[in-house]
């Protein structure tokens, strides 16, 4: 499988590693999510939660995703 197969029209599937506990591990996040490739944004309980791509992939979902590690949490801006 190719990377294409983790992109949808609407986001791409990653994997979580790390993060607020019950956050579930693998995500469809926005294509936009993070601002580049190389970080996603995730919210979870009023706060946004970043990850930074580690370089692995793993199998999840009948998919090879890209696997995102947790960087820090930050308050959502008003």
């Amino acid at each position: 499988m190719s990377d294409d197969d983790t992109a949808t029209d609407t986001g791409r599937w990653v994997a979580l590693v790390g993060g607020p506990p019950g956050m579930t591990r693998v995500q469809l996040v926005p294509l936009d999510s993070g601002g580049d490739a190389s970080r996603v944004l995730v919210v979870f309980y009023g706060r946004n939660q970043h990850f930074e791509i580690t370089g692995e992939t793993e199998w999840a979902e009948g998919r090879l995703v890209p696997v995102f590690r947790f960087a820090y949490s930050t308050a959502i801006a008003e």
